[in-house]
């Protein structure tokens, strides 16, 4: 033992949840002996459980009203979307200009469907947002194919209504993530 070394060096240290666990990493707040299986990462270091009092944002805390809401925006988009999708998609339906334009379109509905929803929930987000936001894109889908009048086996030759369908459903997961 050198004299810089001091007797503090040599002292074993064990977790407080886990006594048979050695380790000399503490909470960076209350500075609690933890060991890794009990060690929660925060953005503001290394806590233990007591300390750490993680909680999800408050934009995916969402309520009952917030599902009710959004599924009446859903519906009340889908409706316009679909009969306005027959209307204006069948003159696209060939080629690649109708490929890109139907990718368009669907995107700018995804983007309307998800900001409708944003709003009416108040700028909440989260994977139930994004559920029922592109079940109304494919409500609106459905509406789209019955009111176009196709038929079931001509669907795979729609190009720029499958196009316009990812894309709508692209844009509103990503805007409600």
């Amino acid at each position: 033992m050198t004299s810089t070394e001091t007797d503090h060096d040599n002292v074993l240290t064990y977790c407080e949840r886990h006594p048979g666990v050695e380790t000399a990493l503490t909470c960076g707040r209350c500075e609690a002996y933890i060991c890794p299986r009990c060690m929660v990462h925060t953005p503001g270091g290394i806590r233990c459980p007591d300390c750490a009092r993680l909680r999800r944002p408050v934009m995916y805390e969402l309520e009952t009203k917030h599902y009710l809401l959004a599924l009446a925006v859903a519906l009340g988009v889908a409706l316009p979307l679909g009969v306005a999708a027959a209307i204006v998609l069948p003159v696209l339906r060939f080629g690649f200009f109708g490929l890109i334009l139907g990718f368009l379109a669907g995107t700018g509905a995804g983007a309307l469907m998800a900001e409708a929803i944003s709003r009416v929930t108040r700028y909440k987000r989260g994977l139930a947002l994004q559920l029922i936001g592109s079940a109304g894109l494919l409500l609106a889908a459905g509406l789209y194919l019955v009111a176009s009048g196709l038929r079931p086996e001509s669907i795979p030759r729609d190009i720029a209504g499958l196009a316009a369908v990812v894309g709508s459903i692209m844009a509103v997961w990503g805007r409600l993530r």
